[in-house]
């Protein structure tokens, strides 16, 4: 019994890894080009709904691509130098995600990632992009759901709702 006690006491005294997420903003997404190249962008327009349209470019599985940027950021703060969130995407519809090297996945509505957040404070900002496809009516909006955790603890939750464009009727 005295085990038991001292062993619960002892659990109670571990430190816990904690995670502050705060400033959470997901949307459009706008970049400028960084003097050394890179991208540096933010949530320039905070919406669920995004049209995807042709309107932007990106580079997907080596080829480059018509598409539409949102995304999300937030300001944090951790018990720890390098904190990781591990994070499930559930669409409504099959997707193939990917990133300008691969296709990660065909045709899922789940997949998973993990961010990676290095100090004990900082801001993160994660661009994303939809290709932009045709799609028919009834299957024109991808409602795509991130869940992050940390520990088992949710620390946030964001959904989109993504647009496709449909084809345009024909006339005879």
């Amino acid at each position: 019994m005295r085990f038991i006690l001292i062993f619960s006491l002892f659990l109670l005294a571990l430190p816990s890894q904690a995670v502050d997420i705060t400033k959470v903003k997901a949307g459009l997404v706008c970049m400028n080009p960084a003097a050394d190249g890179k991208p540096e962008g933010w949530v320039c327009h905070e919406t669920q709904d995004i049209l995807v349209t042709d309107q932007g470019r990106c580079t997907y599985n080596g080829a480059p691509r018509h598409c539409s940027w949102f995304g999300f950021s937030f300001d944090y703060r951790a018990d720890t130098d390098r904190t990781v969130l591990h994070c499930v995407a559930e669409n409504s519809r099959p997707t193939s995600p990917g990133n300008p090297r691969e296709i990660i996945a065909e045709n899922v509505t789940s997949s998973t990632f993990d961010i990676p957040l290095e100090g004990r404070q900082g801001h993160f900002f994660n661009p994303m992009y939809y290709v932009f496809a045709v799609r028919e009516p009834d299957d024109a909006v991808v409602v795509d759901t991130m869940t992050c955790s940390h520990e088992g603890v949710v620390v946030f939750r964001n959904t989109f709702n993504l647009h496709l464009p449909t084809a345009p009727e024909r006339t005879p």
